[in-house]
């Protein structure tokens, strides 16, 4: 393999503490819209929309299953979406070290890329709130192209878009499946964002964002 001179990102649960920033907005969401009135704990409330949204379905699925499960006005489920789509980003907030790690790999010349699931807006909104946008040469947002995460062809495009190739590419992810898996098949070097060290498929393992440039260094040194 050459040099590595390009890393790319997932962006939920790698980047993005979807989590905790779920968990934030759910409290708001609750308070916002007087859901206590309508006999609803807040504690299920907010285990109930984080289970929700870590499940693959649309945001106006999960706040029909919200408003069936806890007996919510029906009246409310525009105002509720509309608010999610609206505010959200608001509470997001990334993982420890974030802005840290993406800054020391800029400073030492790497290029940085993101491919993230969903949404145009919703993700893009969600990268500017962390405040790390203008860190990157190159983010590619399913919504926006049409292709998802594992196929291979949102991969080659963000290596397109960088003028970087799979030997020089390092992809770090949360998921085997969508992330670490195709990466790893089309020759990268792949990071797990986990504290589970029991997998063998990636490269590397690391729960700690500011471990990531040491990892990536020490690719190109055993070349």
């Amino acid at each position: 393999m050459s040099k590595i001179d390009t890393v790319i990102f997932d962006l939920d649960q790698t980047l993005l503490d979807k989590e905790q920033s779920l968990i934030n907005f759910a409290k708001y969401q609750y308070e916002r819209f007087s859901l206590h009135a309508f006999i609803v704990d807040k504690h299920e409330f907010i285990e109930k929309f984080t289970q929700l949204n870590n499940i693959l379905m649309p945001k106006e699925d999960v706040y029909n299953e919200l408003i069936d499960f806890f007996k919510i006005e029906n009246a409310l489920f525009t105002p509720l979406l509309d608010d999610l789509n609206h505010n959200f980003h608001k509470y997001s907030i990334g993982f420890p070290g974030l802005h840290e790690m993406l800054l020391s790999l800029k400073q030492s010349g790497y290029k940085l890329g993101m491919i993230t699931n969903g949404r145009e807006f919703y993700q893009r909104n969600k990268v500017i709130a962390l405040g790390i946008m203008e860190l990157f040469d190159d983010i590619v947002i399913s919504g926006a192209v049409n292709l998802r995460k594992p196929d291979h062809a949102i991969f080659q495009l963000s290596l397109c878009n960088l003028s970087s190739s799979a030997a020089k590419s390092v992809f770090v992810g949360d998921n085997l499946k969508a992330d670490i898996i195709p990466a790893n098949e089309m020759g990268m070097r792949t990071i797990l964002k986990s504290n589970d060290s029991t997998f063998s498929y990636p490269d590397a393992i690391c729960n700690d964002l500011l471990e990531i440039h040491a990892i990536i260094d020490r690719f190109s040194e055993w070349e």
